[in-house]
């Protein structure tokens, strides 16, 4: 798998997890994405080690945070049910699912998150009017940021 392919996994997949994980923030008690998606997608896995259930923070903190987006890759096979899981745990769930889809994004590659997902996608932007990034944006977005290595000039980060 190429560098551009798990950089645009990352960009990408941070997006779709965001825009997964909003619609059941703050809902019940886990289990929102499976009950939602009954066809198994979501199946909370198990795992040794650390669970979401050992933070001691809400998950929107830093650190059980990036703690349940870890155990969310750790525990599955795929980009989706990475965040399917990481959804699943419940809270601050576009938040995590967000750090779950750029992680999972980065070790499964742009390919692995489904058509179905990148396809709808839009990022509005705030403070850019009406201006909105869908799925082609945010991989050209990832391709200038791989391209750079050292000695950045922030103007090439700009929007284009």
């Amino acid at each position: 798998m190429s560098r551009q392919d798990r950089a645009a996994g990352a960009v990408v997949g941070s997006a779709v997890g965001d825009a997964l994980g909003a619609p059941f923030e703050f809902g019940p008690e886990g289990g929102v994405y499976t009950t939602r998606f009954p066809d198994g997608v979501g199946t909370m896995c198990g795992g040794g080690g650390w669970g979401p259930d050992h933070a001691t923070e809400f998950n929107g903190a830093v650190w059980p945070c990036l703690g349940t987006a870890l155990w969310a890759l750790r525990t599955t096979r795929s980009y989706e049910d990475a965040l399917a899981s990481a959804i699943d745990v419940g809270g601050d769930t576009d938040t995590v699912a967000a750090v779950t889809g750029a992680l999972a994004g980065a070790v499964y590659g742009f390919r692995a998150i489904p058509s179905r997902w990148t396809g709808p996608l839009h990022v509005p932007l705030p403070g850019y009017g009406d201006r909105v990034l869908h799925t082609q944006d945010l991989v050209a977005l990832a391709g200038r940021l791989d391209r750079r290595r050292t000695g950045a000039d922030p103007a090439d980060f700009r929007l284009p």
